[in-house]
């Protein structure tokens, strides 16, 4: 099962009745957020992901029934099932920071992630570009690793030199990549959308 339709299936509705607030974006972002600084409290992870209590309430308990999630005397926590899928979502996504990143950082807030061994997934970005807008992002921009430079997914030679050292230098210092890693820039309205959006656009990828 891809890592995409795992998350999917622990998001999916499991009764009829109004829409829930939240889909396999928001699981990820949990997963990821707890496995990188557990534990959380409930308000700590209704803040970050930006949704209600009660869809808080209803995640914790669907992912506490597949043994994702325990809720200890701390906070939330991963379970063993939650630290396996922490673990492959690392593996495939070794990092998702926000920061900022000169002049391709084009919100008030961006964030990055970096997709291991990806490039030939790649056609244009328009598809991660697509993806990004559609869970929040208002832009996104998709760099391939190729021969120890950054290049635009649709062209063969390196960028460095077109853009100012100091954006270079600080992807460089919220990612280490090798060759045919991408990594992909969203900025958004707010710190939540631009992490979102980049585990939307990442996870088209992942397949």
């Amino acid at each position: 099962m891809s890592l995409r339709k795992t998350l999917e299936d622990l998001a999916a509705k499991r009764y009829i009745g109004p829409t829930e607030a939240f889909d396999f974006i928001h699981i990820a972002l949990l997963i990821y957020y707890l496995g990188e600084s557990a534990p959380k409290s409930r308000s700590e992870l209704s803040k970050f992901l930006g949704l209600g209590e009660g869809s808080i309430r209803t995640i914790l308990k669907r992912l506490k029934s597949k043994a994702m999630i325990k809720i200890t005397r701390d906070g939330v926590v991963l379970d063993n099932n939650g630290v396996n899928l922490y673990k492959e979502l690392k593996n495939v996504f070794p990092t998702l920071v926000s920061g900022s990143f000169g002049c391709f950082s084009l919100d008030q807030f961006s964030a990055i992630v970096q997709i291991r061994s990806a490039k030939n997934k790649v056609i244009k970005g328009l598809e991660q570009r697509d993806e990004a807008i559609k869970y929040g992002a208002k832009a996104a921009i998709t760099l391939v690793y190729k021969e120890k430079c950054f290049r635009f997914p649709d062209a063969n030679e390196g960028y460095d030199i077109c853009y100012p050292l100091e954006t270079w230098s600080k992807i460089l210092n919220a990612v280490t990549p090798d060759e045919g890693d991408v990594v992909i820039i969203c900025s958004a309205d707010s710190s939540y959308n631009a992490l979102r959006s980049c585990i939307a656009a990442a996870l088209t990828l992942s397949l």
